[in-house]
């Protein structure tokens, strides 16, 4: 294409009327354009000198740049349609970046491209980006408003090498003006970066990544096998492997090893491993037979018995450890507290405090809440109108993909703290913001009105760290995830129903929820409370012994059996019918599982239990036992306690009186009701 230089009278007038440039200066202009055509004929022999060697052509104060500036506007040098646009762009982003000094901000707002909020922002405290923006609507010939996506890419090219005008820059100036719901996110480099950088391996790794996008793998699954592959790239390097492909069962050992443990030589759980293994797993899976980087044969390969070996004890340390539980009985309470009375110093902490108390209150994951809508984000709960729970209407936000599930507010100051941040969501008309796990544009309940646009789990466990720290608890184990194994552990011990700590928690299946309630704190919860049960004098009997000591150890399931008994919900009357069978001496019931191998030796057995509701019959049977035991010392020339039938009645009615004892009765009222069922004076 044959470019020409606009007429001179139409640049002049531009400066004239646009830039309300003075005649003397004009005047200089005219002359600095006559040069420039004397040296340059035409654009094309400007053009043909590489935009960095190109010489600055001034008159007096006054350069060439904004005459060119104006040619190409007025040529449509930037926006022309054709292929070769992108080159011309290039062309010109060189010219500027050969004129750093060369101001664009009043000739892009005298063509249009930048409107008055633009205007009113960048020409302010951070006039730094106001150049930047200018040149870059300029490129491409458009406000910022009606940038594409295409467009945005460019925001790198305007000033390489200052991370301050970027993608995410550009994205955030126009959620600001309101020009876009998408706010800016900084894009931090990945494990996954480093694998597709690396000189021989990168293309697969990269193929894996797009493969696993497409698959619509989870962002956590992404990073996460990225970080797998990285240290599986490390390895094969250190060993001087070219590819994975020559692999074998001794190899894949070493690397078993080599993941295990830290740079320190410590181990790392069992559970970390199994994971690492299984990301390292699913990418040779997926490439065997597709890709030469990878053997053949993978699964004969493959060391199965070892990988189920570290499979196997990664589900006996999921079972059996507290995970994220808080290890400090006492320190959910004493947190909540601080927190609840904990005055904010600004709009950040506010929100911290709110973020806190809801969770404190509520057995809700961390992500979801801090990604929730701030509309109908607590409603009444389906089946209890009077009670209130989180909801959601977007699946993405929620790790079990729920949808329309309610998570229940277990406390006022929960309630509270959402209608909080509801009237200042209100009270503060924040624009809806693009979230990209719900797929959805809305108002954020943790929205800010300035960057980070939504409060993040960073700022929260600093402000949780800040508080503990005041309190004097500044390296308690436990945090959001904690209180969640808290609030689901005493909905199973207020209820006894474990599938109404399944709903609570969000859980899918059971088996999850159980393992929530194996943690210490939850141990401790059960214990303490059937010993609560046993002092109050509404429990006796062998059996209550033998489940303290089950619980004191760390190898006991806390079985329905046991959470059902240290529940407020469940009668003693509903337990016993459950979970009990009549005992054969008519008094209490008898907690064996099968039959029972005592031979109804039953007030001296460990599966033998009573509750205050069985006192009656306990002391008619005591009066029978008194009365048999008078009958055979009647009845008897040389009567002994050493006869082994007398030894059964004795330590029989010590046992059964020992036990009415304890669920309140005096002696003077068990002899009373003895005498009573015998008759006065009959037979004592």
């Amino acid at each position: 294409m044959s470019w020409q230089w606009v007429d001179v009278e139409d640049y002049l007038r531009f400066l004239h009327d646009e830039l309300h440039v003075s005649n003397q200066a004009l005047y200089a202009h005219r002359r600095l354009v006559a040069e420039l055509w004397q040296r340059f004929p035409t654009p094309g022999d400007w053009l043909q000198v590489p935009p960095e060697q190109r010489p600055v052509i001034q008159y007096g104060l006054v350069g060439e740049f904004r005459y060119i500036v104006y040619w190409a506007w007025a040529t449509k040098f930037c926006v022309s349609d054709g292929p070769e646009v992108e080159e011309r762009r290039k062309d010109m982003l060189a010219y500027f970046h050969a004129r750093p000094k060369g101001s664009m901000v009043k000739i892009a707002i005298a063509l249009g491209l930048l409107e008055e909020p633009d205007v009113a922002y960048l020409c302010g405290d951070r006039d730094w980006i106001a150049n930047p923006v200018a040149r870059h609507v300029f490129l491409v010939g458009k406000p910022m408003r009606q940038f594409s996506e295409t467009d945005i890419a460019w925001a790198p090219k305007i000033r390489p090498g200052d991370k301050r005008y970027g993608v995410h820059t550009l994205r955030d100036l126009r959620f600001r003006f309101g020009y876009t719901t998408t706010a800016g996110k900084v894009t931090k480099r990945t494990s996954f970066d480093e694998c597709t950088d690396h000189p021989r391996w990168g293309t697969v790794a990269g193929d894996y990544r797009d493969h696993l996008v497409r698959s619509m793998a989870r962002d956590y699954y992404v990073r996460k096998a990225g970080n797998a592959i990285q240290h599986f790239f490390r390895w094969l390097d250190a060993h001087g492997h070219p590819d994975a492909a020559a692999l074998d069962r001794i190899d894949f050992l070493a690397l078993f090893d080599y993941l295990g443990h830290r740079d320190d030589g410590t181990e790392f759980s069992a559970k970390y491993l199994e994971s690492r293994l299984s990301y390292i797993k699913g990418f040779f899976e997926w490439g065997e037979g597709v890709h030469p980087f990878f053997p053949r044969d993978f699964a004969r390969r493959w060391p199965q018995d070892s990988y189920a070996r570290v499979h196997s004890e990664s589900m006996v340390e999921a079972s059996t450890g507290d995970g994220l539980a808080f290890d400090d009985p006492d320190f959910p309470e004493i947190m909540t507290h601080a927190i609840y009375h904990y005055r904010p110093a600004n709009d950040k902490e506010a929100l911290c405090r709110a973020f806190w108390l809801i969770i404190a209150s509520c057995p809700i994951r961390e992500s979801l809440l801090l990604n929730l809508q701030a509309e109908n984000a607590m409603l009444p709960l389906p089946n209890v109108p009077q009670a209130f729970g989180i909801y959601t209407p977007y699946e993405g936000l929620e790790k079990a993909r729920h949808r329309h599930g309610h998570f229940p507010i277990l406390d006022r100051m929960g309630i509270e703290a959402v209608q909080f941040l509801q009237k200042r969501a209100h009270d503060q008309q924040f624009r809806p913001l693009w979230n990209e796990r719900a797929e959805a544009s809305y108002v954020h309940l943790f929205q800010r009105s300035e960057k980070p646009w939504r409060l993040n789990e960073v700022a929260t466990n600093r402000f949780f760290d800040q508080v503990a720290a005041s309190i004097g608890h500044p390296d308690k184990k436990g945090k959001a995830h904690a209180y969640r194994h808290y609030l689901i552990t005493h909905i199973a011990l207020k209820t006894g129903d474990m599938d109404l700590a399944r709903l609570a928690a969000g859980h899918h299946n059971l088996a999850m929820t159980q393992r929530y309630v194996r943690s210490n704190l939850s141990r401790h919860a059960l214990l303490f409370a059937m010993i609560r049960r046993y002092e109050e004098g509404t429990l006796a009997g062998r059996f209550i012994w033998r489940l303290f000591e089950l619980m004191a150890s760390d190898d006991t399931e806390p079985t329905a059996l046991i959470q059902a008994l240290a529940s407020d919900e469940v009668t003693l009357e509903e337990f016993l019918s459950r979970f009990g069978v009549p005992s054969p001496t008519g008094v209490g019931r008898c907690m064996v599982e099968g039959a029972c191998e005592f031979e109804a030796r039953c007030l001296s057995c460990h599966h033998f239990l009573m509750g205050k509701g069985d006192a009656p019959n306990a002391m008619r049977t005591l009066a029978r036992l008194v009365d048999h035991m008078a009958a055979m010392i009647r009845g008897s020339r040389d009567f002994s306690y050493d006869n082994p039938k007398a030894q059964g009645l004795a330590t029989q009615s010590v046992l059964l009186t020992e036990m009415i004892r304890h669920l309140g009765y005096s002696e003077n009222q068990i002899t009373v009701a003895i005498q009573t069922h015998l008759g006065v004076g009959g037979g004592a």
